[in-house]
């Protein structure tokens, strides 16, 4: 009798089928890899259990045996599997299934810039075994290790390591080439060794009021080795200004993001510098230093204020109330506290953004952005404040309108901290 087949494949499953007869081949690992034992699985709907099956692997090689069978591959690629059987009614069976072979060992080092009597780590990805032969390329001798494994370089030079999985029994040798050079010095790998961001007054933030020209940053440097320094400069992330400059038998040196153009000052708000390198590669995380555009020259007065600061409340980070009363926040030195508060507008109009801002002494500490601030509309807001010193400090809290230009001042309010113990503490108020 003839029979018609139609095959699927999905995920290591090939389902045949007919009127009358129902197979299914599987396979696991779903993702084997090269000499990684696989084993294949034939199977009837209606549980007949084949006495013999022929095996064809894809490869040139075949088995027979019984409905389970387990196949090593020794090299990668696509392989059609088949499974033939006869049935108790005679009937000829004949499955197939596609199966992948992938090689995903290889060897990955630790360093970037591996140097003399520095420990590199070296790691056999994906082996098989937790037993690997290594060869470090270098006077010691090969030696049995497990796939994640430290070595150290007495001298300088080009050296290629080797592993092989299952305790060097595998027919496949990995390998990765390491240039170990000197630690530091001009014969180093050129390498950045050390990298800080500044503005010109060595700090790492800084207030300017709009249209404020130049402003610049300075990027402080120590490098190993000989090379061409390249790199841009970012604003808010987005590349603003390229640099390149030769930098020879490993020293120091200053990065200036230079007079023309400066940073840009247009847009009010908190803005980020920071550095992208391009060459030599780096492994570290590049550091942030940050610019705050005030909307012009403050308003040192008000000649009617049209918002209002209506309660505020100090609590330590356990939600504990500190004594505060009028003005006058009572607080512990060299540690945080919370500060709330509630706003509301006076304006008769929307103010569509309004900005408040907190600043401790002439630091700014936080901004916020009130959208669409409706007339009588209470507002709350929460800042975290560190009090860095037991000294008395003052804290200004200011609102302003930026949905016009000059920016308005809605409201500014004073606040003195003065450290526990300086007085006797106070019965924090109920607002």
């Amino acid at each position: 009798m003839k029979r018609t087949f139609s095959s699927a494949l999905l995920t290591g499953l090939v389902i045949l089928c007919s009127p009358y007869l129902f197979s299914t081949i599987n396979f696991s690992p779903l993702q084997p890899n090269v000499e990684q034992p696989v084993t294949f699985t034939v199977s009837h709907a209606s549980g007949i259990v084949p006495f013999s099956v022929q095996w064809s692997f894809g490869d040139g090689t075949s088995a027979t045996g019984t409905l389970s069978v387990t196949k090593a591959y020794h090299a990668p690629g696509s392989f059609l599997v088949r499974a033939s059987y006869n049935t108790q009614k005679q009937d000829q069976i004949s499955d197939q299934i596609a199966v992948t072979i992938a090689e995903r060992r290889k060897i990955t080092i630790s360093l970037l810039y591996p140097s003399v009597n520095r420990p590199v780590t070296f790691r056999a990805e994906n082996f098989l075994s937790a037993s690997v032969l290594w060869n470090f390329g270098d006077d010691t001798q090969p030696g049995i290790a497990p796939p994640v494994t430290t070595h150290t370089y007495q001298r300088p030079g080009r050296y290629t390591v080797r592993a092989r999985d299952s305790g060097g029994q595998s027919l496949f040798i990995f390998s990765a080439l390491v240039n170990v050079t000197e630690g530091t010095g001009p014969r180093a790998a050129f390498q950045i060794f050390y990298l800080e961001l500044r503005f010109e007054d060595g700090k790492a933030y800084k207030v300017v009021p709009k249209d404020f020209q130049p402003l610049m940053a300075f990027a402080d440097i120590k490098y190993e080795g000989t090379g061409i320094l390249q790199g841009q400069w970012l604003v808010d992330g987005v590349p603003f200004k390229p640099f390149s400059q030769s930098l020879v038998f490993a020293g120091q040196t200053v990065i200036t993001s230079g007079l023309i153009p400066g940073f840009p000052t247009v847009t009010p708000g908190i803005h980020k510098i920071s550095l992208r390198i391009l060459n030599p590669p780096t492994a570290f995380n590049i550091p942030v230093i940050r610019y705050f555009v005030s909307m012009g020259r403050e308003a040192k007065g008000i000649q009617r204020e049209t918002a209002d600061l209506l309660k505020a409340a100090i609590t330590d980070l356990k939600g504990s109330r500190l004594p505060f009363e009028a003005d006058t926040i009572t607080a512990p030195g060299k540690a945080y506290f919370l500060f709330k508060g509630t706003v509301k507008s006076d304006n008769p109009a929307t103010i569509p953004f309004a900005l408040l801002r907190i600043y401790l002494e002439n630091k700014l500490i936080d901004q916020q952005i009130l959208k669409d601030l409706k007339p009588r509309e209470e507002r709350e807001f929460t800042t975290s404040i560190a009090n860095p010193t037991s000294e008395t400090k003052r804290i200004y809290v200011a609102l302003y309108n930026i949905s016009v230009k000059p920016a308005g001042l809605l409201f500014s309010r004073k606040f003195l901290i003065e450290p526990q113990g300086s007085k006797e503490a106070k019965v924090p108020q109920k607002k």
